[in-house]
Parts: C-alpha cells; sequence; structure tokens
C-alpha cells in the first residue's frame, strides 16, 4: 500500500494512507466475482463520506475516491502482490481541517483522519495484504510503532499506535471482515472518537455482508419439496 498523502504535500511529512492521489477507475467489468460476500458495488455503502468528517474536519475530494490497482500499489512489486491476493477496488478518504481542505498548510498538530477499504476476490487474499501492510507499516513507515490491544472488529483486527517523522500521533485500526480490508488512521486526533469511526465502517460493512448472506440464501419456496 502507498504511503503518499496530503500533509506530504503540505510540509512533506509522512501519511499512511495508500495511494492518496485522488480518484481513478473503477475496475473493468472483466474483474473476476469475488468468492467472498463482499463486491466492488458494497464500497459505496460502507466508505466514509463528506457527511462522516467529525466537527472541524472536512472531506478532501482531491484526496479521497475509488482506486484501481495501478493507483493504489507502491511499487511493480506490491503490485504484483495485489493481483496474486486477488485485488478488485479500493477505497480512500482523507479528511483534513475545514479551513484547509482546498490547500493550505498542515502543522503536525492539525487533526487528519484517513480511511480505506479493499474488497479483494477472496478472505485469503485479503488477509495476506493486511498483514504485509502491518509488516510494512511496523518495519518502515512507523518503526517505533506499538502494538495494543485489537479491537475486536471483524474476522481479524489490530490496533497500533506510533509517532510520525514530524512527531505527531497516529492510531491505525486495521481489520479484515471476510474479503474486505478496511483501516481507520487518526492522526493528532482522539484515539477513542478514531476507534468511534473504525465502528462505524464495520458497522457499514456487517450490514453489507448480512445482506450478501440473505440474498444468497435459498427462498422458502424454492427449497420446499413439490407437492
Amino acid at each position: 500500500m502507498n504511503a503518499r498523502g496530503v500533509r506530504a504535500t503540505a510540509i512533506a511529512a509522512l501519511v499512511l494512507l495508500a495511494a492518496c492521489t485522488g480518484s481513478s477507475p473503477s475496475p473493468s467489468s472483466g474483474s473476476p466475482e469475488p468468492n467472498g460476500p463482499f463486491r466492488t458495488t458494497d464500497m459505496a455503502a460502507i466508505e466514509l463520506t463528506p457527511k462522516d468528517a467529525p466537527p472541524g474536519l472536512g472531506y478532501v475530494a482531491a484526496y479521497s475516491g475509488d482506486q484501481d490497482i495501478v493507483s493504489f500499489a507502491r511499487d511493480a512489486t506490491e503490485e504484483q502482490h495485489l493481483v496474486d491476493d486477488g485485488f478488485l477496488a479500493a477505497n480512500g478518504v482523507v479528511f483534513v481541517p475545514a479551513d484547509r481542505v482546498n490547500g493550505g498548510k498542515l502543522t503536525p498538530r492539525d487533526p487528519i483522519i484517513q480511511a480505506i477499504l479493499v474488497v479483494f476476490s477472496r478472505g485469503s487474499g485479503a488477509s495476506s495484504t493486511l498483514r504485509r501492510y502491518l509488516d510494512d507499516l511496523r518495519t518502515r513507515q512507523l518503526p517505533d510503532t506499538a502494538d495494543g490491544a485489537a479491537p475486536g472488529l471483524g474476522d481479524e483486527s489490530y490496533r497500533l499506535e506510533g509517532t510520525n517523522a514530524d512527531g505527531s500521533g497516529i492510531t491505525v485500526f486495521a481489520w479484515r471482515r471476510a474479503n474486505l480490508v478496511l483501516v481507520l488512521l487518526g492522526t493528532s486526533f482522539p484515539p477513542p472518537r478514531t476507534l468511534r469511526l473504525a465502528e462505524r465502517m464495520d458497522d457499514r460493512a456487517a450490514t453489507a455482508e448480512g445482506a450478501a448472506a440473505a440474498s444468497a440464501a435459498p427462498s422458502a419456496s424454492s427449497t420446499a419439496p413439490a407437492s
């Protein structure tokens, strides 16, 4: 996952949202259908929107939107890993102080929220990418990161606490629900409020997963024996 982000454009400090490079084309109609419950069409019901902006923050449209594999991957090696894992599509969202949404310098004390979700063709691929991303955070992006108590989201979840190169504190909640990976990062933002946003995303994902299960279940009329 790419580490480019909005703060880097302002003060050249590290930001941790994958491929914050604006919107990219949606996946082609030839993309393989996932064998997990989530489809790429579920992303719109799960992702954070401008209405989810915390008080005082605003949605940065220029650094938010759907991403294909080319814009999402950090480099060619990571792109191949994503292909092997069954990457289908991703979405990224950035919230910054409302008075800086359209530009302006960000300081280490300014709060930033970054969210990402990625649909894979299978749960094992989603888990593989999630663990690789966490390893990259721990070893390259935030080498002083400490693991916190898992937030209990989805099927597997992790919490990391670290410090950016500019001294700003970062809380990372990363988890997998079936064939979907979700990440919520709060920079200079209270961890409990960061967790609440993560829980909001997971609640939406759980609703979408339940709807998929209900639509896949055979109806009573289709299972009843012929009279």
